[in-house]
This record gives structure tokens, C-alpha cells and sequence, in this order.
């Protein structure tokens, strides 16, 4: 169970640096803040007003663009003078902030530096400049290892906390990067427990390779394996037999103990322009699984739905378990950057950010983890798969642990440690009518009359044929009778 205390946290970013990507690394801090159950406002320094941040109980300062760094004077006056929680991510460290974290800094210029935390380590990417902490009094706390990879290695902290300030010199949006800044975070927020991760398959709409799906989860049941599906769905045809052969494979998942996450559906296709229309689509998915014997434990979404209040208001809030994955194609209806939390939101990062680590078997997060991996749609990209799971030799999080809720309409769904529950009566998910054999590949929809034209273009096709075979015939006989003509 998550702390009970939630924080209001104000996180303020010198430039989102959408040239070098590194919008991104704005969004993962956001999504892992979400994770440690943080409330959290994120604001750019050009919308900072003076005297904002005595609304909160922590801030948070993060340099996207060093060359731009933190320029705002009454943000820069107010977070000296602020006495809550203060934690620093990135460069341009000011006199005051080194002061208050109690050392000295120092500039390294052009180095890779190994990072170390516990038993787990990576070689991180070449930095132009990093600024790090020496000479740290005795109350300070370091979290992770910065190692040099000359033959006289050097050795400098990572993360640093001293009293209420925190300082992270590097931040990455997935990797052990993440992972030791979501320590630092935790510690420095009080949030003292331990998680292992959960895996997660996602990429699985009724369009998928049903097939391939199926195998993939029998394969996690045989492997005893605990795993999630992130898994989209439709709000109309549901009549059709697509449909149909698609809930008969997540009603399999569910009695192979792998749980659905209901997965939002891309904002413009199809378009959603308000609440209400939000709702709708969102209240048809959950009732069209439901009748289907599949009931999704939470939802799924891109990080960009927590900062966006019509998407947070009318889908994200129905529910107390949410996976936030890593934002792709970022459509806004109403950003507020008022992000919400949750009883238990995972922090998506994909599976393939921890193969360059060097990791141990019980290596464990400081926040609910969701490691994803996408569904594959060939027969080789499973068999890969299915080698690159089995060697990651991590002690799997099993959602059967979970105790959660999602509210549609007039309905509440429960799921209780691996019992479902629809408006407290509990559903026997064994007890389903979907019996027909699984395609290979699942129907998509076809456009209307299409079959009216593939009969007439049947029809045209033998009518031509017939006529062609007319022509022939008459040209042969017209041309023996023009042989016979000259016979005589």
C-alpha cells in the first residue's frame, strides 16, 4: 500500500528542448512523481508567478536546456527562501542550492561515467558536462555511484540528499538512470517501500495476431510468469465475430492469471473533443468487454493523459490503478498539467531500456513498475521474445496482489486478489460463452456495401469471361468460313 500523505509537489522546468527530445524526460519525471502517489503541477519558468510555490510542499526544479538553464528571478528568489522539500534536477547548481546540500561542486567535462546502485550498474551515454557534489558534510546521503572508466578509477555520488534538498545530476527517462532518481525521490518524500515489476504486454488491439497473443500468454502461464495485457477495444461492431474471437483469447489471459489493463484510445481516432463524448466511448468499452466475460483491473494511457483534465476527468479518474506509459504522439484537449494520483499507478518503461544493465535477480524499484514489451507480429519476433523473457531472470510483480476498482456508468468493477466482482456480485470468468476457434488474424472491419461490390465485381468478371469465350468462338468460325470461300 501506497503512503497515505499525498504531497502537493510543484515541478518547474527551465525549457521543454523539444530540438534534443528531451520533452521527454519532463514526462517520465512527471510519470514517476505519479507513481510515488505525488500530486504534482508542472509549470515552465515563463508561467511561473511570483509566489506560486508557497502553495506547496515541495518543488522541484529541473534544467532541460543548460543553455538556457533557470532565469526566472521570482522563481529563483522564492525557491531560495522556500523551506520545504527542494530537489534539483540537472545542471547550472546555484551557490545557494550547493550550499544547502552541504559540499562542493565540481564540473566534469567530457566523461562516461559508469552508474552504480546496489548490485545493479550501467555505462551511461557520453556527457559534454556534468556537474558533481565533493567533500559532502556528514548529514548528507548519497544515493548510487558515478564511476570514471580510467585505470585510476574516480568515484563521485550520484544523487545527494541533506535535510529536505535533494540533487540529481543526470536524469534519463528510462534505464538505471530512472530507476536511481526514483530512489533519491522516494527517500526524499518519505516514501520508503519496495516494488518489483510488473510485466506487461502491450501494442494488443482486436487487430492483433491473435494467435501469437494466445501462445504468449499460455507461454507466461506454463512459465509461471505473472504478467499484464495493456489492451485496447472498440466502441461499435462489437456484434461482429472479430469481436467475439478477440474477448475469447483476454478471457483465456484472465483464467491464465494474467489481468487487463483497458488501454485509452488515441486522441483524434476516433476524435474526442469533450467530456461527454469521452465518457461514452469509455463507458462502451468496459460494458462490451464485460458482456464478453472480460473485465479490465484498470486502464492504461499515455503519460500526457494525466496533464490534460478532460482526458484525467472523464477516463483516468474512474479508476484507483492506473499503467502510465511513455508519451508517443501528444494530443492535448485541455492540458492543465494538474497531474493526478492514484492508489497504485505503474511507471511504464520499456524492457529493452534495462538490457544494457548489468542487473541482479532481485533487483527491485522504489515505485509500482510496469516493464513493458510489445506484442510481436511474426512467429520469429515471439520466439525472440519469448528468449529475451526468459533470460531476464526478474522476480515478476503477480497483479493477483492487487485490490482495485473502476467505475463506469452506474457499474463498479472490482478485482480482489484474483476475484472479479460487477457491482459486488462476484463473476465466475470461467463460465464464458465464447467457443469459436481462433483465427490467425482477427477480422478488421470492412467498409459498407464492400461485399455488394466483391459479388458484382464476381458477376462482371464471369460475364466477361462469357463473352470473351462468344468472341473466340465466332472468330474461329468466321475464319473458316473465310478459308471456304476461297476453296471454291
Amino acid at each position: 500500500m501506497q503512503a497515505t500523505t499525498q504531497e502537493k509537489i510543484l515541478l518547474v522546468y527551465d525549457s521543454e528542448n523539444n530540438v534534443n527530445q528531451s520533452d521527454k524526460q519532463i514526462d517520465s519525471l512527471q510519470r514517476l512523481l505519479a507513481s510515488l502517489n505525488l500530486s504534482v503541477k508542472t509549470v515552465s519558468q515563463d508561467d511561473y508567478t511570483s509566489g506560486l510555490v508557497k502553495k506547496y510542499s515541495g518543488v522541484i526544479t529541473m534544467i532541460n536546456w543548460p543553455q538556457v538553464g533557470m532565469n526566472n528571478k521570482n522563481f529563483i528568489h522564492d525557491r531560495d527562501k522556500f523551506t520545504g522539500i527542494k530537489l534539483h534536477v540537472g545542471d547550472n547548481l546555484t551557490a545557494n542550492e550547493v550550499a544547502q546540500l552541504g559540499g562542493n561542486n565540481k564540473r566534469i567535462y567530457r566523461q562516461q561515467f559508469i552508474l552504480k546502485i546496489n548490485r545493479d550498474e550501467q555505462l551511461l551515454p557520453f556527457s559534454e558536462t556534468i556537474t558533481v557534489l565533493k567533500n559532502l558534510s556528514n548529514s548528507s546521503k548519497t544515493v548510487g555511484v558515478l564511476s570514471t572508466q580510467e585505470e585510476n578509477q574516480k568515484k563521485y555520488p550520484y544523487g545527494v540528499i541533506n535535510g529536505r534538498n535533494g540533487y540529481l545530476p543526470y536524469f534519463q527517462s528510462s534505464g538505471l538512470s530512472s530507476l536511481a532518481a526514483c530512489q533519491l525521490i522516494s527517500q526524499l518524500f518519505g516514501r520508503t517501500e519496495r516494488y518489483q515489476p510488473m510485466l506487461t504486454i502491450t501494442n494488443v488491439t482486436p487487430y492483433s495476431n491473435l494467435k501469437i497473443l494466445d501462445d504468449l500468454s499460455l507461454y507466461c502461464y506454463q512459465k509461471e510468469i505473472p504478467f499484464a495485457i495493456s489492451a485496447s477495444s472498440v466502441s461499435d461492431n462489437t456484434q461482429m465475430k472479430s469481436f467475439t474471437n478477440y474477448t475469447t483469447v483476454l478471457n483465456r489471459i484472465e483464467n491464465r492469471g494474467g489481468v487487463i489493463f483497458a488501454q485509452m484510445p488515441i486522441v483524434g481516432a476516433p476524435p474526442i473533443n469533450s467530456g461527454p463524448e469521452l465518457n461514452q466511448i469509455f463507458s462502451s468499452y468496459m460494458v462490451s468487454l464485460a458482456r464478453e466475460n472480460v473485465y479490465p483491473i484498470g486502464i492504461s494511457s499515455f503519460g500526457y493523459w494525466n496533464q490534460d483534465q478532460v482526458l484525467r476527468d472523464n477516463a483516468l479518474k474512474n479508476t484507483n490503478s492506473l499503467i502510465l506509459l511513455p508519451n508517443e504522439k501528444v494530443v492535448y484537449v485541455k492540458q492543465d498539467n494538474n497531474a493526478l494520483s492514484t492508489k497504485m499507478s505503474f511507471y511504464g518503461m520499456p524492457v529493452s531500456s534495462l538490457k544494457k544493465v548489468k542487473k541482479s535477480y532481485d533487483m527491485s524499484f522504489s515505485m509500482p513498475t510496469a516493464l513493458t514489451v510489445k506484442l510481436p507480429d511474426s512467429m520469429v519476433g515471439l520466439h525472440d521474445l519469448k528468449q529475451e523473457v526468459g533470460h531476464l531472470q526478474i522476480n515478476w510483480f503477480d497483479p493477483i496482489n492487487l485490490d482495485t476498482t473502476i467505475k463506469t456508468g452506474t457499474s463498479i468493477m472490482n478485482y480482489r486478489h484474483g476475484d472479479y466482482y460487477m457491482n459486488g456480485q462476484r463473476e465466475n470468468i470461467q463460465n464464458t460463452k465464447n467457443t469459436n476457434d481462433i483465427p490467425i488474424y482477427a477480422t478488421k472491419k470492412e467498409a459498407l456495401f464492400s461485399n455488394f461490390f466483391h459479388v458484382q465485381g464476381n458477376i462482371l468478371t464471369i460475364f466477361f469471361v462469357i463473352v470473351l469465350l462468344i468472341l473466340i468462338i465466332f472468330t474461329l468460325l468466321g475464319r473458316k468460313i473465310y478459308k471456304n470461300m476461297f476453296k471454291r
